[in-house]
């Protein structure tokens, strides 16, 4: 299993997606399993069978889950995984962000006055450095490229990092498909699926920053996999869990 989120340091053999054809047709061809969450009822349709708004590797095998997802669960807990359900989530903001953290190796990453109460509590108990911000959609709005290098949309977030001697790209909002009504993340369209390899729901090219992006990827010798040739997806996230 990946011990630290979000960072595999091998090809990755299953992740937490959620269930589009087209881009589980393209992990499959990789090799990778992709485990997906079902719709949860409490969440807004939009972001409902979100990977990154239902699940939060907290380190480690460490994983906490929100309650409807029990046969993820399972499958979860028969890899090794140590399960903890959170509480249930709310469809109302800032209910429905208890468990969307980054978790680095070194930090973790979001607004813990929205915390589901356990998962706090591991948290302060890590020993890792515990960043507040603002925004309460943190794992949805970071996209991890190395340990120490980050593409967000979300200045607050960009600064804090900086701050912290992280290397950020800081990208323009709005050339993210979410649904009809809001547009989404770079951080929710993305995901390392090797050390080197960042996976994208759909082609750089519908990016306004596609330079920028490919020469701060280049920059950190990440490789970027499109995964269709389509419009750039936020499905909450490709979460890495096992590798080679």
């Amino acid at each position: 299993m990946i011990t630290a989120p979000n960072l595999p340091k091998k090809r990755i053999t299953l992740c937490a997606a959620a269930l589009e054809s087209k881009l589980l047709s393209s992990l499959n061809a990789l090799g990778i399993e992709v485990l997906s969450p079902v719709p949860c009822p409490e969440l807004s349709d939009e972001v409902s069978f979100h990977a990154d708004m239902l699940i939060c590797h907290a380190g480690e095998n460490i994983i906490f889950i929100e309650p409807t997802q029990k046969k993820l669960s399972e499958k979860l807990k028969a890899l090794g995984f140590s399960v903890r359900f959170s509480e249930i989530l709310e469809k109302k903001y800032p209910g429905d962000v208890k468990l969307n953290f980054a978790v680095s190796e070194d930090f973790i990453l979001g607004n813990f006055a929205s915390a589901d109460k356990k998962l706090l509590e591991y948290f302060k108990e890590s020993g890792k450095k515990l960043i507040n911000v603002k925004q309460g959609y943190a794992k949805c709005s970071l996209c991890f490229v190395t340990e120490n290098a980050f593409i967000t949309e979300d200045e607050a977030i960009a600064d804090v990092l900086k701050n912290e001697g992280k290397d950020v790209l800081l990208i323009s909002k709005g050339d993210i498909y979410l649904s009809e009504r809001h547009y989404g993340f770079f951080g929710g369209a993305s995901g390392k699926i090797s050390q080197q390899t960042l996976a994208l729901t759909g082609s750089i090219d519908f990016h306004s920053d596609k330079e920028n992006i490919l020469l701060f990827l280049k920059k950190h010798s990440i490789e970027l996999y499109e995964l269709t040739h389509g419009k750039i997806r936020d499905i909450g996230g490709i979460l890495p869990l096992t590798e080679e």
